[in-house]
């Protein structure tokens, strides 16, 4: 059976990939195509209104031809990303006209999101906070950051934790939520400000340049005992120093590689890992697809602490529809600290 509400537009548009990019991504990259929202639904399609689109690193991934984790985004097709939509129609029974849904959508007025994706399509309940934490805090990167800390890490009070990309929507998240851990926290961040905002927003203890020539020397001379636990997304040369920086039995995980700008499924690995065995260090990947399971708890957890007031939500909030295929190559430049969202309409 199919439930709708009225499509309140005849316009559809869309961003879609124009060419497979070849090193950074670009506008130029896409295509903007104007079309008709769609009208044949599938069973167990959930037509939805773009209401925001989540910007994270690895859709990068998604436009090499391998994908990574993903099919890959084909030429001609519509560029996919996180996000939320309202329910306009429905031929799946757990979802109605009107609801708030989070999960994969794509770059257009009208995606068709599914419950069987590789991510739960979740419904948003009404609540007093704003609709876009559920992309960020309550989203991949505040998902990511509670199971990385609390589960790949195992973090625990008093230990010495260090954590790359600190601005990121991830590593902001990691920050506090060790200090929540009771550990001591030292984030990586690119300049002087960079470094300020992390002192300032997610409670870490210190905060290091890793443009400063000797940020290796600093985090050494903070963690004399050795480093007990490190999440890292930035992979390369940084991620090569940190093992060298790892206490006896340290852990490693491997959340991203931001410094290799995934433009490619493969990483360079780090040169220095017989210090593994030296040290007995443990290295871990993570990836949300297994704790979907978790997910609803973990998603409790962090809002029972941000109504506590023992997290803090850390936006970077733009607005329009033109600006997605502008936003995705900042993600590698330089953006504003927090989760990037992108807001495209307001719900009805």
């Amino acid at each position: 059976m199919s439930m709708s509400l009225e499509v309140p537009a005849t316009v559809n548009r869309q961003w879609v990939l124009k060419r497979r990019p070849v090193g950074p991504v670009s506008r130029a990259d896409f295509n903007y195509v104007e079309g008709k929202p769609p009208t044949q639904l599938d069973e167990g399609d959930v037509l939805v209104r773009a209401l925001y689109f989540g910007f994270d690193a690895s859709q990068r991934i998604w436009l090499t031809e391998d994908g990574g984790y993903m099919d890959p985004i084909m030429p001609g097709e519509v560029m996919k990303s996180m996000g939320i939509g309202q329910v306009v129609e429905s031929r799946h029974p757990d979802y109605k006209p009107g609801q708030m849904v989070e999960g994969f959508m794509s770059w257009q007025d009208y995606p068709i999101m599914r419950a069987d994706g590789p991510m739960p399509l979740r419904i948003l309940p009404p609540a007093d906070y704003p609709l876009s934490w559920n992309l960020g805090i309550f989203g991949v990167g505040g998902l990511t950051a509670y199971f990385g800390v609390t589960a790949g890490l195992n973090v625990t009070a008093g230990e010495t934790v260090v954590i790359s990309a600190a601005t990121g929507a991830t590593g902001n998240l990691a920050c506090q939520i060790a200090k929540l851990k009771g550990a001591k926290v030292i984030g990586i961040a690119g300049g002087a400000a960079k470094c300020r905002w992390v002192l300032e927003n997610t409670g870490a203890d210190h905060c290091v340049d890793y443009r400063a020539p000797d940020y290796i020397e600093q985090i050494r001379a903070l963690a004399p005992d050795g480093v007990n636990a490190y999440f890292d997304n930035v992979g390369g040369e940084m991620l090569n120093e940190m093992i060298m920086l790892m206490a006896p039995r340290g852990r490693i995980l491997i959340c991203g590689a931001m410094s290799q700008g995934y433009e490619d499924t493969r990483c360079e690995g780090p040169s220095n890992y017989m210090q593994m065995v030296n040290n007995h260090l443990t290295m871990v990947g993570i990836h949300l697809f297994f704790y979907a399971d978790q997910i609803p708890a973990a998603a409790q957890q962090l809002g029972q602490w941000t109504m506590e007031g023992k997290l803090r939500a850390l936006e970077n909030h733009q607005e329009g529809f033109e600006k997605a295929p502008d936003l995705l190559p900042t993600m590698f430049t330089g953006k504003d600290p927090g989760k990037l969202v992108l807001k495209i309409a307001e719900p009805h």
